[in-house]
């Protein structure tokens, strides 16, 4: 569940707790009214019961009966008196007289009694509606009236005249007391309330801190561009092959810096991406990746990629910024992509762009680089992670690719190929060129380079007469590590080290001739041979049959292909090497035979020995050393019935 939600469902909670706490408050209003009410009709009841005592003992003449003699009212006085309770603090009756002013018939109070006939000044008007209209009220009491808290007006009527009003006084202690039956639970809804309500606006409070937070950490605070936190979490709710990337660096800002500051550095970043805003659409994103890097995601259904990397690659180089009164520009350097169909990782698109951009920068900066990925194994192999897997997985395993004699086209050696093999479909292999420059360098290629060793070295022991060379880079000379390696297997397995052949391979020139000639004498001193891989490109020069005790040209594929585009020009080269390679006394291998026309002028041009796809492709092993055996067999049968064949016709 994402903060967001959390967030939700928190203040949604706290708010049904909050609605509660009211309710319950409410509630418990109602209750306590509820209880009052029960009170009064209480006292209503006892008020009725009154009247028909103090009637039937008057005998429908109460005025006459309570004039005529002090006992009936002494009487009457001990009645209402025994109904004095905590409840009632007082009953008394009254009459109007006939100048409308209120006098005492009777009087319950056990202490200081009024005396019958005293006056009455009622505060409330009340006292005369109950008196006209012949209906019971309640008077809810003001402060100046002490010890009591509500008064009943009960009218006595007979023959449908008002003949006195009956009023009992509920105590003031019994209405409080009512009123408090329920503080102690009040008390605690209300801490509830106040402590819900603080927690309300304390979690708004943090709920508010933490978007600012977030928003800082989701928005770059000087361009405003997107960061790369907000990278991940766009793609954890969104298709990855939803959407192209761009990847975007300025060329040299440092020299913006450093001329006019890194105040007027910052001016610029943000007019930078506001350019870059105003081409794209609304649904795009720009996250700034680094100090002047930003990655641009753009949904598929909009503009093509191609064109509108090119179409902000050329305002973003026009484009002239005002700082200090002076006008100045830069370039960028930019690379692209269209992200393959089920691609899941932006981590994996934003390796293949960093690559890009940075073949781009290698070649002096300025430029557009589109890649041109076609699926998804594309982006799934070159993963770092995906690579260990297989290592740790020993899902790796050789093929071989056949050389041949060029004139009887016999097998002589095989060179081994590394592949990794695909974790969904074994059948899958996975080739170096999307897997290699990935862990160059890294503990990774130490130990591909292991599994190769173990699989050349099992295939030597396994079969005798087969010689095999295996590709070794120029870097991995410099590597102690690596060449531990090398050399404790080749010390291990010395008896067989004389039919392995090292291919050297190399990205850039040789700097220290003699430590790479001592290398090479350490691998020859088991009996291996050393052959030059890619002769005649590159860095692969004609200082290395002087400088190097070698035994094995491979020329390069790039001069064996000329022979399609210009075959006279290509076949003199090709010649000199021939002439060269015979005076040191080199064996020489074309490479990249691709069909017979190229198998011809190589034969024609005595190079002793062939390879390419035309000849054989690389397979495992023992597909090529069954067809040999069949073909062996064959043979034998074909010679034997020739022999068969000849005594058949011999004379006798």
């Amino acid at each position: 569940m994402t903060p967001k939600h959390t967030n939700k469902y928190i203040f949604l909670i706290m708010g049904l707790l909050i609605f509660f706490a009211i309710y319950l408050q409410y509630s418990l209003g109602k209750s306590t009214e509820k209880l009052k009410n029960l009170e009064v009709k209480k006292a209503e009841q006892y008020a009725y019961k009154i009247a028909k005592y103090i009637q039937s003992e008057s005998d429908g003449s109460l005025k006459y009966y309570l004039e005529k003699d002090s006992q009936n009212r002494d009487h009457l006085n001990k009645m209402l008196h025994a109904f004095l309770t905590k409840e009632f603090q007082y009953i008394f009756l009254l009459k109007k007289d006939a100048k409308g002013h209120y006098r005492f018939l009777l009087d319950g109070s056990v202490e200081d009694p009024v005396e019958y006939n005293t006056i009455f000044f009622p505060k409330s008007k009340l006292f005369n509606r109950v008196y006209d209209t012949q209906e019971a009220q309640i008077i809810e009491q003001s402060e100046g009236v002490e010890e009591v808290w509500l008064s009943l007006l009960y009218p006595m009527v007979e023959q449908n005249q008002t003949q006195a009003l009956l009023v009992i006084d509920l105590s003031k202690a019994y209405g409080d007391y009512l009123n408090d039956f329920n503080s102690p639970i009040v008390y605690i809804v209300i801490l509830m309330q106040l402590f819900l309500l603080v927690s309300f606006f304390f979690l708004a409070y943090v709920t508010y801190s933490f978007y600012k937070l977030r928003k800082s950490i989701l928005v770059d605070p000087l361009t405003s561009a997107h960061t790369k936190v907000y990278l991940q979490e766009f793609f954890n709710k969104n298709r990855v092959d939803e959407y192209n990337a761009i990847l975007i660096d300025i060329d040299e800002f440092k020299q913006i810096n450093t001329k006019y500051g890194y105040e007027f550095g910052d001016i610029v970043l943000k007019e930078f991406v506001q350019v870059i805003l105003e081409v794209l659409c609304s649904k795009s994103k720009i996250i700034r990746i680094g100090g002047t890097e930003f990655l641009v995601i753009v949904p598929k259904n909009e503009i093509g990629i191609e064109q509108l990397a090119k179409k902000l690659f050329k305002i973003l180089k026009e484009k002239k910024y005002l700082i200090k009164n002076e006008v100045t520009s830069f370039t960028v350097s930019m690379s692209a992509v269209v992200i393959p169909k089920n691609t899941s990782s932006i981590q994996d698109i934003q390796r293949l762009l960093d690559e890009k951009l940075l073949e781009v920068k290698s070649r002096g900066k300025n430029n557009l680089a589109i890649l041109g990925l076609k699926h998804l194994d594309e982006v799934k192999y070159g993963n770092i992670d995906y690579i260990r897997e297989a290592l740790e997985e020993e899902r790796l395993l050789c093929l071989y690719q056949p050389i041949f004699n060029t004139r009887t086209k016999e097998i002589v050696k095989y060179e081994a190929l590394a592949r990794l093999i695909d974790k969904e479909d074994q059948e899958k292999l996975i080739a170096p060129l999307h897997f290699m420059k990935r862990i160059k360098g890294t503990s990774q290629y130490i130990k591909m380079s292991k599994l190769v060793l173990k699989d050349v070295f099992t295939t030597l022991h396994t079969y005798p007469n087969v010689e095999l060379s295996v590709n070794l880079d120029l870097d991995d000379l410099y590597n102690n590590d690596m060449m531990k390696l090398i050399t404790e297997e080749l010390y291990k397995n010395r008896k067989i080290a004389n039919r392995l052949t090292f291919e050297i391979l190399e990205d850039h020139e040789i700097q220290d001739y003699d430590r790479v000639m001592l290398i090479f004498q350490q691998l020859k001193a088991f009996g291996s041979k050393i052959a030059i891989d890619d002769f005649g490109s590159g860095y692969a020069n004609y200082v290395y049959l002087i400088k190097l005790d070698i035994d094995i040209l491979k020329i390069d594929g790039s001069l064996i292909r000329e022979l399609h585009v210009v075959p006279e020009r290509a076949k003199v080269v090709l010649a000199a090497i021939k002439e060269l390679a015979s005076t040191f006394e080199y064996e020489l291998v074309a490479e990249f035979v691709s069909d017979e026309e190229i198998y011809q002028i190589v034969e024609a041009l005595g190079i002793e020995y062939s390879q390419g796809y035309y000849l054989g492709e690389p397979k495992p092993i023992e597909e090529y050393l069954e067809k040999k055996d069949i073909q062996i067999k064959a043979l034998e049968a074909m010679k034997e019935l020739i022999s068969l064949g000849s005594g058949d016709f011999s004379p006798t």
